[in-house]
C-alpha cells in the first residue's frame, strides 16, 4: 500500500487527491460509490475469477466479488475487476488471531475471508490500474487490471 501503510502511517488526504484524478476513469456508478462510500466493514460473499479466452483478447481474465455492507441500509454490491493482468491473494486463516491470545483464530475460523478492512486504487500506467484490499483476516488481494466496475445489486 503506498497511502495506508499500517495503522500509524495513513495518508488519507494524499490518497483522497489520487482518487479524485482517477474518477474519470469510471462508469457513473462506481464514480458516486468511490465518491460517497467504501466497502470497510462489508462482508466478503463470494469471489469468482472468470478465464473468457477467445484467442483474441489481450487479458481475458475477470474477476467480481459479491460484498454486503456492514451498515444496515447499505445494501449488497459486485465489484468487477475486468482486463486482469495480475492477482495475487495472500490468504491463511492461521495469520488471523487475537492480539491477546496469538495461538487462537478468530471466531474459530468460520469467518473465513472475514470482513474489508480498507483498500486503495493507484494508477501503474495510463491504462492498468492496482486495486489492493487488506480483509480483517489478514489476507492481502492484488489487482492489476484495466477497468473497475462497482454495482449494487439489491438494497
Amino acid at each position: 500500500m503506498k497511502y495506508f501503510v499500517d495503522d500509524d502511517h495513513w495518508d488519507v488526504i494524499g490518497y483522497a487527491k489520487e482518487l479524485k484524478k482517477l474518477l474519470p476513469r469510471f462508469n457513473q456508478e462506481t464514480t458516486n460509490f468511490l465518491k460517497k462510500y467504501s466497502f470497510h466493514d462489508g462482508k466478503v460473499v463470494s469471489l469468482t475469477i472468470l478465464n473468457q479466452e477467445n484467442g483474441k483478447t489481450k487479458d481475458p481474465t475477470t474477476i467480481n466479488m459479491v460484498i454486503k455492507q456492514y451498515v444496515e441500509d447499505g445494501g449488497t454490491y459486485e465489484i468487477q475487476w475486468s482486463n486482469v493482468r495480475k492477482f495475487f491473494m495472500d490468504y491463511d486463516i492461521t495469520r488471523n488471531v487475537y492480539g491477546n491470545k496469538p495461538y487462537e483464530i478468530v471466531f474459530g475460523g468460520r469467518q473465513g475471508l472475514d470482513q474489508w478492512g480498507y483498500d486503495e486504487i493507484i494508477p501503474i500506467s495510463k491504462k492498468k490500474l492496482q486495486h489492493e484490499i487488506f480483509l480483517f483476516s489478514q489476507t492481502k488481494i492484488i489487482i492489476h487490471c484495466s477497468n473497475i466496475k462497482i454495482r449494487k445489486l439489491k438494497a
